[in-house]
């Protein structure tokens, strides 16, 4: 199986420009990912002129969605998603601790041809102290459903943060080139690819036509 993580920035092109999600479908699509774990997507904002960026791409890919709203401004929301190209058997929204920006993590069981994974997806603080409180979090969620467990996403912590939380629980790093060049050189590796119950056959990154952020993926057996 194989999964992707990215942080999608409401699809503002790279290097500038207005929102444009259409610029990155054809190229999620050429991932041939079973499983997509999604940040920072719109819903009903003005700025992406009030669409619902994870329908739009669950519907381009032909996959089940589970939509996670974390940041709400008046109507509009800002969110995360799982979607599985398979189907969503059991799904929850988890809020996650600390103050300031509401961060959420979305968690499922998904069947993938015939077989089950626990996967989440989180989109953690900026804060290190509170990102790893929150990582925390998901992973005990995630705990209370069957191996193998598998957390993506922008975890906004670098391995040496992420390490002392992850082997804490039992989990393996999927390790890798840095991940965001927002400096228009990749410098940091914040999006994360966590396995239990579960080894990776290969795994990289993939620049992307949108956001500062590279796309993760990993094939998992």
């Amino acid at each position: 199986m194989r999964v992707v993580t990215w942080n999608l920035q409401h699809g503002v092109p790279d290097p500038k420009g207005p929102p444009d999600l259409s610029r990155g479908l054809l190229p999620l699509r050429a991932l041939v990912a079973d499983i997509y774990a999604l940040q920072e997507l719109d819903r009903r904002s003005c700025r992406t002129r009030f669409a619902h960026q994870a329908g739009v791409i669950a519907d381009h890919l032909g996959g089940a969605l589970l939509w996670a709203p974390a940041k709400h401004r008046l109507w509009a929301v800002q969110g995360n998603a799982l979607v599985v190209r398979g189907q969503i058997v059991d799904s929850d929204v988890v809020r996650l601790p600390g103050g300031g920006e509401r961060r959420v993590a979305a968690l499922a069981i998904a069947d993938v041809r015939g077989t089950r994974w626990s996967v989440a997806t989180a989109h953690l603080s900026l804060d290190h102290a509170i990102a790893q409180r929150q990582l925390r979090a998901t992973l005990d969620a995630l705990a209370d459903h069957p191996e193998p467990r598998v957390l993506m996403g922008d975890l906004n912590l670098v391995p040496t943060l992420l390490e002392p939380v992850t082997n804490a629980a039992g989990y393996e790093l999927v390790d890798g080139p840095f991940t965001i060049n927002a400096r228009k050189i990749p410098d940091r590796r914040l999006d994360h690819v966590l396995l239990q119950g579960v080894v990776t056959t290969g795994a990289g990154v993939t620049k992307m036509p949108l956001s500062d952020h590279l796309a993760v993926w990993a094939d998992l057996a």
